[in-house]
């Protein structure tokens, strides 16, 4: 009857170790953002994110007072020499858009002209922290798009970010 106990106990520590480490990895994934770019996909850790030009914005969403948002610039996050900008963008590159996607499958879209300083010079940040502090439950990292009259694009758990070409003309 020992033998039989001490197996139980050694079957419930490896449970444990493998749930524990489970529990680690996924921890760990949660604290990265994909990115895909004409289909290539790269992962942005937490270290490779704070190593990025961070901005700070002042903005407030529904009835809260203005906070300090620090973060990257959504277009630093893609690369900027994946979006076209001014002149180079025209054709179809105007069908291209970015999409991003929360943990909980929520997704909200910008297009690339609206992004554009040249077109609508729409201000989006990829936030880490907000009035110095990490965001908590609403992180790591959280879309902040302070002009926008409601903030509905104000996504919170961002999980991928996603540039898509939208045109139906053929690739030339």
């Amino acid at each position: 009857m020992p033998t039989a106990r001490l197996r139980h106990a050694a079957y419930l520590l490896v449970l444990t170790v493998c749930l524990f480490g489970a529990s680690l990895h996924a921890q760990e994934a949660d604290k990265t953002i994909s990115v895909v770019v004409d289909g290539k996909a790269t992962t942005l850790d937490r270290a490779a994110f704070a190593g990025m030009p961070h901005v700070t914005v002042t903005a407030a969403a529904h009835n809260d007072p203005p906070s300090q948002w620090q973060g990257v610039a959504l277009q630093d996050v893609l690369g900027r020499a994946a979006l076209p900008t001014g002149e180079a963008l025209r054709g179809r590159a105007m069908a291209r858009f970015v999409r991003v996607t929360a943990s909980d499958g929520y997704q909200v879209i910008f297009s690339v002209a609206e992004l554009d300083p040249a077109f609508g010079d729409v201000r989006v940040i990829v936030a880490d922290s907000k009035d110095g502090q990490a965001l908590g439950k609403d992180g790591p990292y959280r879309l902040i798009v302070p002009n926008d009259k409601r903030p509905a694009r104000w996504e919170r758990n961002v999980r991928s970010i996603e540039l898509v070409d939208a045109s139906t003309r053929p690739a030339k």
